[in-house]
């Protein structure tokens, strides 16, 4: 049996979409983020299985070069999925600096308090992740 580049391209698409499938099941990868990985994987399969819907919409807008415009539809892909990785950073970079802020206004707030109540130890001895607190 001769494997021609379609076959190929359809079983590394499938491939692709199993591992992005296994990634979530395995919680290393959420399903927000996936989402376009797996519509990219299917719409590859897809013109893997029918290579002509290629050839079709290269002529619709009037494209000579059919693969040209599967250049620039990954290209295309690859911006939406760089916008959508840089709109997370953003989100997680905007978290994190207000979860920076409200961790030092706690430890201010429980400086003051251990201030006035004239604790022995001061908020740096405070280990916020075990609840435990270090001598001195």
């Amino acid at each position: 049996m001769e494997f021609d580049i379609y076959f190929i391209s359809f079983l590394i698409s499938l491939a692709f979409a199993g591992t992005i499938i296994l990634l979530i099941r395995k919680r290393k990868l959420r399903e927000q983020y996936a989402l376009l990985w797996i519509l990219l994987s299917v719409l590859m399969m897809i013109l893997s299985l029918f290579p002509s819907l290629l050839d079709d919409a290269a002529g619709w807008i009037h494209i000579a070069y059919a693969p040209s415009l599967l250049y620039l539809l990954s290209v295309v892909a690859i911006l939406f999925i760089l916008l959508h990785l840089t709109m997370a950073v953003s989100s997680l970079t905007h978290r994190v600096i207000v979860l920076t802020q409200t961790v030092a206004l706690q430890e201010q707030m429980l400086h003051r308090l251990a201030k006035q109540k004239g604790a022995p130890h001061t908020c740096e001895s405070v280990q916020f992740t075990t609840g435990e607190t270090n001598p001195g």
